[in-house]
């Protein structure tokens, strides 16, 4: 079977011969490649009118990249996970009687983040600083696919919450209390998400 390398090389070919990219379509599309193989391939080279076709930049991977930006997101997970655990805890001493526990919780949440928030910081501010000099980092495959994977947890943080939420509005179990550690997850959460949002959009090509 013809692989992805060789569709591309044909798309190539095609385009220094001077067929127009619908007909290459056509008739790719009748050869049994999908529309969505025959898309990527088509769109590999830019439509300037220059011959031969030029090509268009591709995600790139690197060990590199994996390191750097898993050690930042599991940073940033462990980061926000405790910083949430810290506010509830001081939630539940402001509206509780009793704090059994919470006194030792809430050490060991600021001791996880006086050693995780300030890596995270720099290692955030050094990407970007790369990021600056050369935009062509943004196209790092692990560098999206883990940015969206911090998108996913954040999102899906904020539907649980939201159906929480529902749930003790129906069982009566709305409290203040609720609804202040409530709100805690909804800004931890909706700030990862607004802020990888951006940095998203900031990297897609315009």
């Amino acid at each position: 079977m013809a692989s992805r390398d060789e569709l591309r090389i044909f798309v190539r070919d095609a385009l220094v011969a001077g067929k127009a990219r619908g007909e290459i379509s056509t008739v790719l599309t009748g050869a049994g490649w999908s529309a969505s193989e025959v898309h990527d391939a088509l769109n590999a080279w830019d439509e300037t009118p220059f011959s031969p076709p030029i090509p268009r930049p591709v995600a790139t991977v690197s060990a590199r990249d994996f390191f750097v930006y898993a050690l930042t997101f599991g940073l940033l997970l462990i980061g926000a996970f405790n910083l949430v655990l810290v506010l509830q805890a001081l939630v539940d001493l402001a509206f509780a009687e009793e704090s059994y526990g919470a006194t030792d919780l809430i050490r060991w949440g600021v001791s996880v983040l006086i050693v995780t928030a300030p890596l995270y910081l720099w290692l955030t501010l050094r990407e970007r600083r790369k990021l600056a000099e050369d935009p062509a980092l943004y196209r790092s495959a692990i560098r999206k696919w883990l940015t969206y994977l911090a998108l996913l947890f954040a999102a899906m943080t904020l539907l649980v919450v939201l159906i929480a939420t529902v749930y003790a509005l129906l069982t009566g179990d709305l409290t203040g209390q609720f609804i202040a550690k409530a709100l805690i997850v909804v800004v931890v959460a909706g700030g990862i998400f607004l802020f990888y949002f951006n940095d998203i959009r900031r990297g897609d090509p315009q």
